[in-house]
Formats: structure tokens, sequence, C-alpha cells
């Protein structure tokens, strides 16, 4: 299970998977060499999308958590879990927590694990059913961890990113990492966990032998910049390198549909200021009138506020996300060639309630052009995935290798073409034009 199921990142209750249990499956490779090497490539892949270049780190806690398996047919001796497109059948459930008809085990490769299966999903998203979804959220937790660890000194998200790039299987930050996912991924604790040498040790195995299994230049990659906008149309998902989801990351979760059938959602506040909020950054080739549309499936939010800033203008539109399950128009704006602009997307909807407020893709299309065949590129920038993308409500880790103590040491490809005006005309609501500074978000602490 993973740890912080119903706490912060640093506390929880876990429990170890029955040493016969492990030893009778974990033991046997279940993948093929073929199989991890795909695998490790959707780690690193999803790692790289999000500015990490050391997706080896990952890659070795999940070979610790279940052998680099996602689907319960690959350790059929597990529990079962929710059904999965990815797997034609259940994820695998982690069996340390009871046994499986509790349907309380943590779910999927790298074991999310929030209570029972609904109360999970209810934190995390059902986008940790997916593969790349189950990636995308452990690459929000291991930052969030990082930040949180007493080993390391980084206090943010780029500055954790940047820490995790330095990190080399036996380097100087080696043991700074074991013990970080030792402690808080695991929750076995040097003072208050009995077989923490124990638990070190797997961990740092791991790491070792998955590195050494794919080879140092399997895991180099080149990070992918934020690419310019020519004219042909572009497509923006919420794993483009121009894509930045800002906030607490333990209030973002993972959903199924969208583009590449996976989105990031947070919950909307009544708050002056955002909290959570997401950006796109755009720069352009040459200046020009582009239309703007954006996709929100799986949106609960009745006024989404997408804020346009561009040519030193900012425009606010107001978006039903429920009505957004396909592209809809934000309208057709001016952008320059200079820097500074982008499409903001903010939690502080006024929405009292937490409704979801989805974060997927916008397409870019110029229209000041003579019109011809053209087709929907994506960023052109760093590798190709399959996914996307503490604090109370975190997650934690270990579920099919964990410990039952306490810590004391404090969806649906959306690419249809642009909806009639009339009907954009039902989905936008107020469209102010002005100039004025660009919205500004505190991050406070709230609980959803």
């Amino acid at each position: 299970m993973l740890q912080g199921a119903r706490g912060s990142i640093a506390a929880g209750t876990f429990v170890f998977l029955a040493a016969t249990a492990w030893s009778a499956g974990a033991a046997a490779d279940p993948l093929t060499a073929e199989e991890r090497t795909e695998r490790c490539a959707a780690i690193r892949d999803v790692a790289a999308s999000n500015g990490i270049s050391a997706g080896y780190l990952f890659a070795g806690i999940a070979s610790a958590e279940t052998n680099l398996s996602h689907c319960h047919s690959e350790l059929e001796w597990a529990c079962q879990g929710p059904d999965s497109i990815d797997c034609g059948g259940p994820v695998v459930a982690g069996a340390g927590d009871g046994p499986c008809s509790l349907q309380e085990g943590g779910l999927g490769m790298f074991q999310f694990d929030g209570g029972t299966f609904d109360e999970t999903i209810e934190r995390d998203g059902d986008g940790v059913l997916l593969l790349s979804g189950n990636v995308t959220r452990a690459i929000d937790f291991v930052v969030n961890m990082v930040m949180s660890s007493q080993y390391v000194d980084a206090s943010t998200p780029e500055a954790a990113k940047a820490w995790l790039n330095q990190v080399t299987v036996g380097g100087e930050h080696w043991d700074a990492w074991i013990k970080t996912v030792t402690h808080y991924y695991n929750g076995c604790t040097p003072t208050g966990c009995s077989v923490y040498a124990q638990r070190y040790a797997h961990y740092d195995e791991n790491g070792r032998d998955v590195f050494e299994e794919q080879g140092e230049a399997f895991w180099q990659v080149e990070l992918g910049v934020c690419a310019m906008i020519g004219d042909e149309p572009r497509l923006l998902e919420e794993t483009d390198p121009c894509f930045t989801k800002g906030g607490p990351l333990p209030y973002w979760r993972v959903g199924i549909g969208g583009e590449s059938n996976l989105h990031v959602w947070t919950g909307t506040t009544a708050e002056a200021d955002a909290i959570n909020f997401a950006e796109w950054n755009l720069s352009f080739a040459s200046a020009g009138e582009y239309l703007v549309e954006v996709t929100a499936t799986g949106g609960t939010s009745a006024a989404a506020r997408y804020v346009v800033e561009h040519a030193g203008m900012t425009e606010e539109i107001i978006v039903d996300q429920n009505l957004a399950a396909e592209f809809v128009e934000l309208g057709t704006f001016v952008f320059d060639t200079e820097g500074g602009q982008r499409v903001y997307l903010g939690d502080n909807t006024g929405e009292a309630s937490a409704e979801k407020i989805v974060a997927d893709a916008i397409r870019i299309t110029r229209v000041d052009v003579p019109s011809g065949p053209t087709t929907t590129t994506g960023s052109g920038a760093g590798p190709a995935t399959g996914a996307g993308g503490g604090a109370d409500g975190a997650g934690g880790a270990g579920g099919f290798y964990s410990y039952d103590g306490s810590d004391d040491d404090d969806g649906c490809s959306a690419s249809a073409s642009p909806v009639p005006s009339l009907f954009a005309l039902a989905l936008v609501g107020l469209r102010a034009r002005s100039r004025r500074p660009s919205p500004s978000p505190r991050r406070l602490p709230r609980r959803r």
C-alpha cells in the first residue's frame, strides 16, 4: 500500500506483505525481458516529460514494489483490483492489507493506496488504473516526497526535480535517495522500524539492478523544451514541456479520458486567488491570428476561467467544462513573437463545492494564412509517452513491500473539429478584454 493513505505524506499505517507470498510471487519474474524493457521505457519517458532525466529512480521503486507489474495477470498470486483497459482485466492489488475481499490493497505498479479501492480512486483519480496514469501519479508523489524529506534540501518542485536529476546509482546522493524512499515511500524509519536495514537494502538492490538491467545508455534522455508554434495546428497536452501544473502536488489527480486517454484534475475553490493552477506557455515563430481551443473531458466545473495572455492583452473566458468533452473555442487571438504569452487555468472558480476542474489539451490553429491541407502535430520535443502527468491527502507507498508501524521522525480521444459558433456561445461565458497583470496564484494549504 502507499504510505499516507489517510494522512500526510509522512504518516500512515503500513502492512507488510506476507513473506511467503512475496517469495512465491515476486521472486519469480512474470514479465519477459522485452516486457520489462517496455515498462522501463514507459517510466523513463513519463519522467522525462515531467522534466526528470533520472527515470531509473522511479523504475527502481516499481521494481521493488511489484517487479514492474501493473496487471493482475502478471502477478496472479496477488489480489485483483478494478479493471483497467491497459490490462484487459483487473490491475494488480496489494495483498498485505488483509483478505482480498476487503479490497484495501494498493493499486497498480506503484501501489497507490488510499484505503479501499474506491477511496484510492477518489483520492488519486481513476487514472491510476492506467499504466500511464499510475506512473504520472508516482512522479508527483515522489517529487512531493523529496520536498518533504529530511535527507534532502529541496523545498520546491523545481528544486526537487533538479536534485533528482543529480542522483546517480552509487553516487554522492544515492544514500540520501534510498533513505528517502525507505523512510517516506515505504514508511520504515531508521528509529521506528526494526527491519530498516532490510528495507533499505531492498530498495538499494532493486534500484541498482533495474539500472544495470537496461544499461546506462537506455536511461539517457534529452529533456524536451517548449517548442515554438508555427503555421501548422499544434496540440499541447498536459505532457507537453510547455505545460505546467502548479500548487500543492497532492491535490492533483489523474483521470481517464481526453487526449491520449489521460488528463489531470483538481478541485475548485471559492478562494480569491488560485491554489492549484495549470498553464500552457506559448511562443510563436511568427505573429498572427490563432484560434485557441480547449478540451476538458470529465470536468464538472461550470465556471472554469481560462485566461489568455497574448500580445500584451489579457482576456478571460468562462467555460462550462460539463460541455467540454470535445474541443470548444476560447476564441481567436492575435499573438506576437515576444515571450510572456500563455493560457492559464486556476482552481478559484468560486465553486465552493469542490467541483472537478480538468486540465487536458489545448489546440492552437493559425487562421490568417492561406488554407491548405494541414495535420495536427505535437510538441516535436522530448520523448514520446503514453501518459499525460507531504500534504494532507497525499498518497504513500509500499503495499507490496511495506512496514506496519509509525513515523515518529517527523480518456477517449477527443479530437473533434471546432464546435459550431452557436454551440460555442452556449459553452463560453464572459469574455472580458483588458490590460492588467497576470493572475498570481497563492499556494495555501487546504483539505479536499
